[in-house]
């Protein structure tokens, strides 16, 4: 009778222990996803404080993604909150809807700001020029470089500006000075006038080699003096023509 007992027991206990052994292990890893949300969210958060960016950005996780809404004074700024994220988010995704602040900065002012970033920069020299125009916070970045990653470097100074809100960078690649471009460093810089000023930060003249013409860009002191350099290199090197660009000082 007590064998009896005993097995009606078991039968009318056994669904709910098997109940409870599947339900457990879920509650179990239900708490361990929210907790490592709000760690993610918590490590998140951390990382753009550290950078001093977290100021007017939310960090939310919902569905095993990261979200970023807010808006922040630069595009620089915008892709480092990214990067923060993406270094803490484990199997999370990412979804950066971070917009850039509405600024009232004239265009002459932040074109101005760009191309002081981009020609105060250490490897802005005389083989490369980098100029800028904004229509309504998209600026577009036009000239020459001779080494092809400067072209990624200058657009990283111009993202780092406030009020730009894209980028669209045209900056073509002429893929180094050659003979000609050297000679006519060569030409310029040793004179008097100018001895030395190639290594100086924006040097005044600059010096573009593109299908063996040479472009020249820059400042000078008068009219005479940009003809003077014009013809010091046509007739002095091996370029096919000589582009002159130079602007006199005002």
């Amino acid at each position: 009778m007590k064998t009896q007992i005993k097995n009606i027991v078991l039968k009318i206990a056994f669904p709910f222990l098997a109940a409870g052994l599947i339900i457990t292990p879920l509650i179990a890893q239900n708490g361990t996803n929210n907790s490592s949300a709000k760690n993610v969210k918590i490590f998140v958060e951390y990382k753009l404080a550290k950078d001093n960016i977290l100021d007017n950005i939310s960090v939310n996780i919902k569905n095993n993604t990261i979200l970023l809404t807010g808006a922040v004074p630069t595009i620089s700024e915008r892709n480092k909150a990214y990067k923060d994220a993406q270094s803490e988010a484990g199997g999370y995704t990412i979804l950066n809807k971070l917009k850039i602040s509405e600024v009232n900065i004239p265009s002459k002012e932040i074109v101005k700001n760009v191309l002081d970033r981009i020609r105060n920069n250490a490897f802005y020299g005389v083989f490369d020029w980098v100029d800028a125009s904004d229509s309504n916070g998209i600026v577009y970045l036009t000239g020459w470089v001779h080494v092809p990653w400067y072209k990624e470097w200058y657009q990283k100074e111009a993202e780092k500006v406030a009020g730009v809100k894209e980028i669209k960078n045209e900056i073509q690649n002429t893929f180094g000075p050659g003979l000609i471009g050297y000679k006519a460093e060569r030409l310029i810089y040793n004179d008097p006038s100018y001895e030395g000023m190639q290594y100086m930060a924006n040097p005044p003249i600059h010096i573009i080699v593109n299908n063996d013409s040479i472009i020249l860009e820059g400042k000078v002191r008068s009219d005479s003096e940009s003809g003077w350099i014009e013809t010091l290199l046509r007739f002095n090197t091996d370029a096919f023509n000589v582009n002159n660009y130079l602007a006199v000082r005002s």
